[in-house]
């Protein structure tokens, strides 16, 4: 069942829906390491991976 149907959605939905979930996990880790990060490198490359990843949702 790949496309939704009034009674349930279809695979394709269901599987966009928890890979962005996943990655909006991913991505709320992600800023709490780079607000824990003590050296600026550290912190830059947290930042840039979750902008990265927020720009793709």
């Amino acid at each position: 069942m790949l496309k939704s149907r009034a009674d349930r959605y279809g695979t394709i939905a269901v599987s966009i829906h928890w890979l962005s979930a996943i990655l909006i996990l991913a991505l709320l880790g992600s800023g709490f390491q780079a607000a824990k990060a003590m050296d600026a490198a550290t912190k830059a490359g947290f930042l840039r991976a979750s902008s990265g990843g927020g720009g793709s949702i």
